[in-house]
């Protein structure tokens, strides 16, 4: 009994105090009720990287360039021409989440010129890394071109995790060979 003396002495306060304005005056009005519709939003769950991507390698930037010797020559010695029968050195940019430890990769390069595949280089290579994380490498590739047609030519490039089957998404660059 004491919980409906309760409320009903709360409703009797708030019902007084509803039409209350701030300089003691109290405000009637008669309206008219209407109906409102009221619109609820459901935000999706976070979705999170599915496990089978998580540590696919991601090509960043690639490109022909005149030589390579450290992480950061593929911005600085980027060219746009090579002449038949020098090396071309192509460099490549990745990151790659690893959990621990080392990592097997394979760096592929597949030259393509009108279309039809000229050559294919593949180099295999351990990573080491002290700490899990993302981790982001820098390196080049020398190939011989005296086999290579004048023209157009395109460098593919894409990196595969060995232990997990992995394969990153092809990056290509676009350059001229020269005779």
């Amino acid at each position: 009994m004491h919980r409906r003396a309760l409320l009903a002495a709360t409703g009797t306060c708030l019902a007084g105090l509803a039409g209350c304005g701030a300089d003691g005056s109290t405000e009637t009005s008669t309206s008219t009720p209407t109906s409102t519709s009221t619109q609820t939003t459901t935000t999706p769950p976070p979705t999170s990287t599915p496990p089978e991507q998580r540590y696919r390698p991601q090509l960043l930037d690639v490109g022909l360039v005149s030589t390579w010797a450290e992480a950061g020559d593929l911005s600085e010695n980027r060219v746009e021409q090579i002449r038949r029968g020098r090396p071309a050195v192509i460099a490549f940019r990745y990151r790659m989440r690893i959990p621990q430890g080392t990592v097997n990769l394979k760096e592929g390069i597949d030259i393509i010129a009108d279309d039809e595949l000229v050559m294919r280089r593949n180099n295999e290579v351990d990573r080491t890394v002290d700490t899990a994380g993302l981790h982001t490498w820098e390196t080049g590739i020398t190939i011989e071109t005296a086999d290579w047609p004048t023209g157009q030519v395109t460098a593919s490039v894409a990196i595969g995790e060995l232990q997990l089957h992995r394969t990153s998404d092809p990056m290509a660059t676009t350059f001229e060979v020269t005779e």
